[in-house]
Parts: structure tokens; sequence; C-alpha cells
């Protein structure tokens, strides 16, 4: 009576389960790449809070100083038709960290005009740059 009810009963077949690992393979491949490309960007989303926060660190400090401070001078008057030029620069600090230390990635800048938009007040434009990214954040004082 055993035996009739064992050979009564059906399981898989070596070619179902071979069918169904391989289904679980193509789909746990697709998860995995998936896992990658959001790793990748919540790097990207990292660096971008990064920059923008040094961006606004260093806008935070140069509001603060006195509007004839060395750090506010005009010191290069060719970039006042563009000051999100990063090449014509007043003031940078090169490969800074996170806090805007020596030994990092980033790259910040900052260019000042004088009496723009109007006598008597200055446009700062501050432009943090790492791996073919750029943000910038301006100001006027």
């Amino acid at each position: 009576m055993r035996v009739e009810k064992l050979r009564e009963q059906k399981g898989f077949s070596l070619v179902e389960l071979l069918v169904a690992v391989c289904i679980m393979a193509i789909a746990f491949a697709g998860l995995a790449t998936m896992e990658v490309a959001c790793i990748n960007g919540n790097s990207i989303a990292s660096n971008v809070t990064t920059g923008i926060t040094l961006a606004q660190d260093k806008m935070e400090e140069l509001n603060s100083v006195d509007y004839n401070d060395p750090r506010v001078a005009d010191v290069n008057t060719s970039n006042n038709g563009n000051l999100r030029n990063s090449t014509n620069i007043d003031f940078s600090e090169i490969d800074i960290d996170e806090q805007g230390n020596p030994g990092g990635v980033y790259t910040r800048i900052w260019n000042v005009a004088d009496d723009t938009p109007t006598a008597g007040q200055k446009t700062i434009v501050v432009i943090v740059t790492w791996k073919n990214h750029t943000v910038t954040v301006t100001s006027i004082i």
C-alpha cells in the first residue's frame, strides 16, 4: 500500500527545476544590475550634496565679511562679464575634502565683481568642481 501511494505522488522533474533555476538566475542578474545603478546614483547624489555644501559654506563665510575684506576683492576684473567662468578666477582652493581641508577631490573657486549689478554692490559666484561635475552658488552683497 505504501509503495502505491509513493507512485501516485508527482513531483517536479529535473527539466522543470532547471528551467525554474534559469528564470531565477536571469531575475537576480537584473536585480544586481539595478543595485549597481542605485549605488552609483547614491554616490553621485552624495557628491552633489557635498559640492553644494562646500559652495554654500564659502558663500556664508564671504557674506559675513566686511565689504572691503580682501577675500571679496575684485582682483581679476577681466572675468566680470562671466563670473561662472572657472578658468579665469579671482580666488581658489584646490583639492579640498568634504570639510574644506586639503587632501580631497573638490576644487572651490570664487569670483567677485565690484559694482555689480549696481554701484556699491558686489556679485559673488562660488563654483565647486570635481570629476567633471560642477555646482554654482551666487549672491549679491
